[in-house]
């Protein structure tokens, strides 16, 4: 939900918290993180950290830009964005934005309002595993990203029309709706039309395998990234249909997604270096673009 709001409405921010005190907060933010940690990126982590860390004034309401947020994370503003946008979707914060209502400069959005959401008091999931033992884990750093990589042989992908040796042994083809959840819905209607449950779970591990090896953080169901890797197959699909491959499909699928994710390190990177000016080092940046 988004509400413009005066750049100085305090009461009216306040009347957003669900919260009544800091330890109410405090919990809230363990049960969030221990719901949804093993899914969000290690910048996404870091900027809903952030922004807690900022939610004190008014309980569970924090008052930040963009740019705030990406200098104290060190990560880019685009980082900061597509962090925002997932812990919206995963129902962890709200977003608010505000507008200049009050003083000499009027007009024009203001500062960011993030108010942290109560989480649901369906706790099912919570109760079936073991409680988080340090009271503090809201405070810890910033887990790596995981690696996700998937085996893939070009050999392996199969279109409808063919039958592997594997597949005949199993006795039928399995359709797109058996392909796992968690590969984006939009890749799936993309590849589809030409290949079977198994090959299409396979092409979407050449995207994980190239992000593995990519120096960037970013969400892979993120829908820009979503679009930019369905780009990508349709591109390889194209070259194969007009007789311009010269490798296999997923060679050059995979090849796709590496330039992909090595053109938003470069200008995350940019960014960066943009922001800090003459007064950026190497060791400024996030230990996720060293390479």
């Amino acid at each position: 939900m988004t509400v413009i709001l005066s750049n100085a409405d305090l009461s009216t921010y306040q009347s957003f918290s669900p919260f009544t005190s800091v330890d109410e907060l405090n919990n809230a933010i363990r049960v969030h993180l221990y719901m949804n940690k093993h899914e969000l990126t290690e910048s996404a982590v870091a900027v809903f950290k952030l922004i807690t860390q900022h939610a004190m004034k008014a309980v569970g309401v924090a008052f930040l830009k963009h740019e705030i947020i990406a200098r104290q994370v060190g990560v880019s503003v685009s980082t900061v964005k597509r962090g925002i946008r997932v812990l919206k979707e995963r129902n962890m914060i709200e977003v608010h934005r505000t507008t200049r209502r009050r003083g000499k400069i009027r007009g024009g959005y203001g500062h960011n309002v993030f108010v942290i959401v109560e989480p649901s008091a369906d706790r099912s999931e919570m109760n079936d595993r073991e409680e988080p033992k340090n009271p503090d884990a809201a405070y810890v750093q910033p887990e790596p990203k995981h690696t996700e990589a998937l085996p893939f042989e070009s050999s392996s992908l199969s279109e409808k029309k063919t039958s592997s040796t594997r597949k005949a042994a199993a006795g039928e083809q399995l359709d797109s709706s058996f392909v796992p959840a968690h590969v984006p819905r939009p890749f799936v209607l993309a590849t589809k039309p030409f290949f079977d449950a198994n090959g299409i779970y396979k092409l979407w591990g050449r995207a994980i395998n190239a992000y593995n090896q990519a120096s960037v953080e970013v969400n892979l169901k993120d829908h820009d990234i979503v679009q930019s890797l369905v780009g990508a197959f349709k591109g390889a699909m194209f070259m194969k249909k007009t007789g311009r491959l010269r490798k296999s499909l997923a060679g050059y699928f995979y090849g796709s997604c590496v330039r992909i994710f090595d053109r938003i390190y470069h200008q995350e990177l940019e960014e960066i270096k943009q922001r800090l000016g003459r007064e950026f080092r190497d060791d400024q940046l996030p230990r996720w673009y060293n390479r």
